[in-house]
């Protein structure tokens, strides 16, 4: 037994001695405990450490032809194997393949004394193999021209939880440990209050109409209770012998507490009353618009969570329009929605502002205006970093940490660019909490409104003139763009890589390419403001507008998948239809939102009337849904992958609800 041991040890030891130079890169530690691993695995009677971390190993699958190439294999069993010494365990790694043109992933487990490299260099070498079967086996030859070339590039390597740096840490303590404490101490506060308060204040008097006596007690009582109070808590002592300086801390700390309390944060939230004088249609319009916005992303994450039918998804989503909804089309026009509803909500916030003071538009006025949105925008929005920060750092991700490892990187890199509200001019592949460019874009249009207003109030051909300006700017700008890099008008996730990046870097996130449908509501809201009478007389101009607007949006959707946008053959057609559908659409939708507020709404209307309290609701926290719906739906992700469950283009659909809800 023991020469058949030893003749079988330099059976594994002859692949290492034919590439001694390569094999010098590899740790002396690595290299002992992969062959101990491996002499244990291909022993007579394997061990069962050794039978466990190869069980972990990513296998090939079914539906192949579907897309299902990545082979991801199992982390928790492969974390569980542990060698009966203590010497090591088992620590899962990804190996990036390169095969006849593609690329995929194959989960396997190694000793956890191994780093990145030294597996890289390992799995290059083909030494990780069971008896003559290789660990990275190729592909048969019924899905390839060649079945023998497979190309190990890079090995990464799971590490468990992501490192808690200082950032990591505060970002945790504002995300979990403010709110708790918060809570706990609005709590107290308000129970302190009814400890407070006398037993006797809420008895009537024994002497009827003798009300001097009774308040004189009370008096004395309240004195009384206030001095013992401070007696027993000297830690804080009575306002006469507290310094200004600590009265005025702990007043800050009393809001800080208070501000992140569920107390002062539910209520808010579960009103339901309506703003006086807002359309009752944009509740809807709000809730429709964030519902498409959350399907897009669900299937925007799933696909870069490892798809289990990768092909089938992209053969049936991108190129039909019943999946319009998700990914399919011009999608994510519900943003040019909320653009549009910013603009209309801006231009009335600021003319609200105007009408309450007497010198009309000031540096003051124009300064309490931009005060006011960054006051609403900021704290949610820096909120929602350390939400992301916070959440991901603690969160065991498993077999699919690179995504959640690359927006916690960025956001340790480019979280400044948030508070500055300058992250749209960062790349989308550094920037943080990459879906809050929309944030960016709104202030930096918000900036624009007391120009258009000013103008507005001094000339009304200035208006036109600087509309038209910024109207034919932004369309300009589009189109050369548009032609320079070729840029796809629908689904832009082909195998054109280049044009796809280029899509979202120089033209999706840039506000001088998407300005247009907020012009559209700041000036819709310019011409409703002052319009006192009624300007739709009759059901026939009610019937036309709506006319136009329905054919209008059917334009914008149906020829997106019209229009030829090839590389070899980009036509004139879609350069005019990427600098003007966004806008065309905002347009519609303003109709919609006019036509409500002129009583011709119609089915529109009595839907947004009779469901006014829960679509309001909703409206409400649409913001707080915008901010948190993709950390959860990463959670919800990383939850199914460790349950054993994995994700295909139905459970995309499925969870869009589910990942709302969780978002509220």
């Amino acid at each position: 037994a023991a020469v058949l041991e030893i003749s079988l040890l330099m059976l594994l030891l002859m692949p290492l001695i034919r590439y001694a130079s390569p094999v010098r890169n590899v740790s002396l530690r690595c290299l002992e405990d992969t062959n101990q691993f491996l002499s244990d695995l291909n022993a007579v009677e394997p061990k069962a450490y050794a039978i466990m971390m190869y069980d972990s190993l990513g296998k090939l699958g079914s539906n192949i032809l579907g897309g299902n190439i990545d082979r991801l294999g199992s982390y928790t069993e492969c974390l569980s194997a542990k060698v009966p010494s203590g010497k090591f365990q088992g620590q899962y790694c990804k190996l990036q393949v390169q095969q006849e043109g593609f690329d995929y992933s194959i989960g396997i487990c190694v000793p956890d004394s191994c780093h990145d490299e030294d597996i890289t260099t390992l799995a290059i070498l083909d030494i990780f193999k069971f008896k003559t079967i290789s660990f990275v086996s190729p592909f048969p030859s019924l899905f390839t021209l060649n079945s023998t070339v497979s190309v190990v590039s890079v090995a990464r390597c799971a590490k468990g939880l992501f490192s808690i740096d200082a950032f990591a840490a505060i970002c945790f303590i504002v995300f979990i440990v403010l709110p708790i404490t918060g809570t706990v101490y609005a709590a107290a506060v308000r129970w302190e209050v009814k400890f407070d308060e006398s037993p006797s204040d809420s008895l009537p008097s024994a002497n009827y109409g003798s009300t001097s006596s009774n308040e004189k007690d009370k008096s004395e009582s309240k004195g009384d209770i206030r001095r013992n109070h401070y007696k027993m808590n000297s830690v804080l002592p009575p306002p006469a012998f507290t310094s200004r300086t600590k009265l005025s801390f702990l007043g800050a700390l009393d809001s800080i507490l208070k501000c992140f309390s569920l107390q002062k944060n539910l209520p808010t939230i579960w009103t339901v009353k309506s703003s006086k004088g807002v359309c009752s249609a944009l509740n809807g319009i709000r809730v429709l618009s964030l519902v498409w916005i959350i399907s897009g992303h669900t299937s925007q994450m799933a696909a870069w969570q490892n798809l289990d039918n990768v092909l089938e998804w992209k053969a049936r989503v991108l190129k039909n329009p019943i999946y319009v909804y998700s990914r399919s089309g011009p999608f994510y026009l519900g943003v040019d929605t909320f653009f549009l509803i910013s603009g209309w909500l801006s231009s009335r916030s600021l003319l609200n502002i105007v009408h309450h003071s007497e010198k009309g538009i000031t540096l003051e006025v124009t300064l309490k205006y931009l005060c006011n949105r960054l006051a609403r925008l900021q704290p949610l929005h820096m909120y929602s970093i350390c939400l992301l920060v916070g959440l991901y750092s603690v969160i065991p991700w498993g077999s699919v940490w690179e995504i959640s490892k690359f927006h916690l990187d960025n956001c340790r890199r480019m979280w400044w660019s948030n508070l500055f509200l300058l992250n749209n001019f960062i790349s989308v592949t550094e920037s943080c909490n990459g879906w809050t460019w929309y944030l960016a874009n709104d202030f930096q249009f918000y900036l624009t409104t007391p120009l258009v207003i000013f103008l507005y109030a001094r000339s009304k051909c200035g208006l036109i003139i600087l509309g038209t300006t910024l109207f034919l700017a932004s369309f300009t700008v589009t189109a050369l763009l548009s032609s320079f890099f070729r840029l796809p008008v629908a689904s832009p996730s082909d195998t054109r890589e280049m044009s796809t990046v280029m899509y979202f870097t120089e033209y999706y996130t840039k506000p001088y390419c998407r300005y247009g449908p907020f012009l559209v509501g700041v000036l819709l809201e310019l011409f409703m403001y002052h319009q006192q009478a009624q300007i739709l007389s009759n059901k026939v101009q009610a019937s036309l507008g709506w006319l136009c607007a329905m054919l209008a949006m059917l334009a914008v959707v149906s020829l997106a998948y019209a229009i030829e946008d090839s590389v070899n053959s980009y036509s004139p057609a879609a350069v005019i239809y990427q600098a003007l559908h966004r806008t065309l659409w905002a347009a519609a939708i303003g109709w919609i939102i006019f036509a409500c507020q002129e009583g011709y709404g119609g089915t529109s209307q009595l839907i947004s009337s009779g469901h006014s309290q829960v679509l309001n609701l909703v409206q409400r926290a649409a913001l707080f849904f915008f901010m948190r719906h993709a950390c959860l739906f990463a959670s919800l992700m990383w939850a199914l992958e460790m349950w054993g469950l994995w994700w295909g283009s139905h459970s995309s659909d499925v969870t869009v609800l589910s990942s709302g809800t969780l978002s509220h």
